[in-house]
């Protein structure tokens, strides 16, 4: 168990992960947390203060959606409080009590990170929010913006490539986390569900949480190790807690329990349970006294803290607990063969009392291929003995491909070969372990046969002859200088067929996608000195994938394009279109309640003068008009939020067709891309928006 060094209860209900700890005068650390009131309480244990709680409240009034402290202000040592909303930003100077500064942010902050960052030569805040990033320095200047694929709900800072500068991790809805140096992606990692928390454990690792109760560490782009729980995460955070010089990875859950778990192998140090669910877990020197603690805070108001082991026992102690840990894990090995043991002695009993004709034979091998399944749209895992042995059954597991990550597949009437349909759900490469149980038909036992099968990144798409659906009139070229047999291997690799030799200067291969049944065509085509390259299809994200995939196989850094998507751009007009309508309906909306707002002061003035003539008509009248009044702007709010959440969710495609024509580029044309369109946005210059989603620049 782990013995907190310190306990308190605030008494305050803390949402969860809005917690933080900054030192907002320059030396005592105070805890800030966010309520689900719309409030912000600040506890001050080094406060002298009247009252015996040295809690002091900031009255927000809004839905708070993060809450961080960090140093940005230059030539202070001061922390400063940023509160994030769905529609701004605020930085906070608490000693002080005034704002630093307050900017409106139209994608909403989701989550905020302060620190250095990329060339950036001095500490920004970042804020993630409607699929899209910003920076803003200590004057709430812009200094960068960038899109990503879906609503950003985590981001840390980490030296994934071991360069020595931090990378920007962001982890989104689309259950990608994606590795930002400056402006642009140099990393995409796929996980199984969306992503929680990041958290920077040592070096190049770090630590991630899905929402499925999944928690994990990847060192660079490997993963290392992963568990999986019934209770969701809460909380995730990293702190060397055992004393051995290795920070360890913390998690708090949803029932209260908080685990210490070694970096390098996930097996667990140390556990406690809370009297609530964890709400955050932070680390600082809460208590002053110049060594860092991990302090863990609860939703009901309980925070813990803890401290590693003392420098004086830290020698004699960490050997004890080495020969512990060793002991603990022969101990497990000794259990694990002695199962496996009695396994293959229940097996010899077993076999024995069975005649030899139900035994497979020593050669039996389990062949497997994947096909395309047009009928069920789907890609078959097809397995297959090599004899007249049978399968009694197939246990499949692959992230993204299934609801619980694993399928098991079990015949009515074995038979020596069994298909089993995948239906990935976004075009991704995968791993599938495979265990095959293979038996004759009259045996009671069963050989397990393990595999390792690698799925192609678009396995769901079918070969087809031209001419047999309409082709679709939008396109992606590009120019690249490579060989028409390699692009002809990269099709092969990666969509699972058979090209043949390149007998010629042009190679096109039409596919229909199962999961929608939209066609695309690949078209290679020698010009000159170079390969001209394009893909056929009315889905801008599958374009976008396919060429950052093709890219990334070639070992291409910069790639131009010129897009030509007719029917998403008129979709994206009327889009446009809408965000205009409902930001007038903002800005009007915002002068007619300012107008009643004053309104509002005014009757109350003279209502209260009235009150003190003792002219009871005349006070009555100001109090029913201001009840009017009041009923008026109840229904103007809910208006407002409407239009407010129809304009976010326009905002959020404006950043979404960024993005797509974003991935239709790689490196400084990418780049280039997102900025001009950001200009072309702020300036509502449309035209110049669409000429730069067609040719990039």
């Amino acid at each position: 168990m782990l013995i907190p060094a310190f306990q308190l209860n605030l008494n305050e209900k803390i949402k969860r992960s809005q917690a933080t700890i900054g030192k907002f005068d320059g030396k005592h650390a105070a805890l800030t947390c966010a309520t689900v009131a719309g409030k912000i309480f600040v506890h001050n244990p080094h406060q002298q203060s009247v009252s015996d709680s040295n809690i002091t409240f900031l009255n927000i009034n809004k839905q708070i959606c993060s809450v961080v402290a960090g140093q940005l202000l230059q030539g202070s040592n001061r922390d400063v409080l940023f509160v994030g909303t769905p529609s701004n930003l605020q930085c906070y100077d608490v000693e002080n009590n005034k704002d630093v500064f307050f900017k409106d942010v139209s994608d909403g902050v989701n989550t905020i990170v302060v620190g250095q960052f990329g060339d950036i030569d001095q500490p920004v805040v970042i804020v993630g929010g409607n699929c899209s990033i910003q920076a803003f320095d200590a004057k709430g200047t812009e200094k960068f913006w960038t899109v990503t694929g879906d609503n950003v709900s985590a981001m840390t800072f980490c030296d994934v490539d071991g360069d020595g500068k931090s990378e920007l991790l962001v982890g989104s809805d689309d259950f990608d986390i994606r590795i930002f140096q400056n402006e642009d992606v140099v990393a995409e990692v796929s996980e199984a569900d969306q992503i929680l928390a990041l958290a920077p454990v040592h070096l190049t690792k770090f630590g991630y949480a899905l929402v499925n109760g999944t928690v994990g560490l990847y060192d660079r782009l490997d993963r290392i190790w992963r568990v999986k729980s019934k209770h969701s995460v809460c909380a995730l955070s990293s702190f060397d807690l055992d004393g051995d010089g290795y920070p360890e990875l913390i998690s708090g859950w949803s029932n209260g329990r908080v685990e210490v778990r070694r970096a390098d192998t996930g097996d667990v140090v140390y556990r406690d349970l809370l009297t609530c669910s964890v709400s955050s877990i932070l680390r600082a020197d809460y208590r002053g006294d110049g060594q860092q603690q991990v302090v863990v805070c609860g939703s009901e108001g309980e925070v813990r803290g803890y401290v590693p082991p003392s420098a004086g026992l830290s020698a004699v102690e960490t050997d004890f607990t080495s020969q512990q840990a060793m002991i603990s894990e022969l101990t497990q090995r000794k259990q694990e063969l002695m199962y496996e043991l009695a396994s293959y002695q229940n097996m010899k009993n077993t076999d024995s009392a069975q005649p030899e004709s139900s035994l497979i034979p020593n050669s039996t091998r389990v062949d497997s291929f994947i096909v395309v399944n047009r009928e069920r749209s789907s890609c078959d895992l097809v397995l297959k003995t090599n004899n007249d042995a049978v399968i009694r059954g197939v246990v499949v597991f692959g992230e993204q491909i299934f609801e619980e990550e694993s399928v098991f597949v079990y015949p009515k009437n074995p038979e020596t070969q069994v298909a089993v349909p995948l239906r990935p759900m976004k075009d991704v490469a995968v791993v599938l372990m495979v265990k095959v149980l293979v038996g004759r038909r009259t045996s009671a036992s069963f050989h397990i046969f393990e595999l390792e099968i690698e799925m192609p990144k678009f396995a769901m798409y079918a070969t087809i002859e031209k001419g047999s659906v309409a082709e679709s009139i939008s396109s992606v070229v590009f120019m690249v200088n490579e060989r028409i047999p390699r692009l002809a291997n990269w099709i092969e690799t990666r969509f699972n067929i058979k090209t043949g030799p390149v007998k010629s200067d042009n190679l096109e291969v039409l596919f229909l996608c199962l999961r929608d049944n939209q066609p695309i065509s690949v078209k290679i085509q020698s010009m000159n000195n170079s390969v001209q390259v394009t893909f056929k299809t009315d889905n801008m994200d599958m374009a976008g994938e396919m060429v950052t995939d093709l890219a990334g196989y070639l070992g291409i850094v910069h790639l131009p394009s010129v897009a030509d998507f007719p029917k998403a751009l008129e979709e994206f007009k009327s889009v446009l279109e809408k965000v205009e309508e409902y930001n007038a309906t903002r800005l009007k909306m915002n002068a007619d309640m300012a107008d009643n707002s004053n309104l509002v002061k005014q009757l109350l003035i003279k209502a209260e003068d009235a009150r003190i003539l003792s002219d009871m008509k005349a006070m009555r009248k100001y109090y029913r008009q201001l009840y009017d009044l009041n009923r008026d702007l109840i229904t103007e709010h809910d208006k407002r939020a409407t239009n407010h959440t129809e304009l976010l969710k326009n905002l959020k495609e404006v950043n979404l067709m960024i993005q797509r024509a974003a991935r239709l580029r790689m490196g400084a044309p990418k780049t280039i891309v997102v900025n001009a369109c950001r200009a072309a946005v702020k300036n509502q210059n449309m035209m110049t928006l669409f000429k730069i989603i067609r040719e990039g620049d």
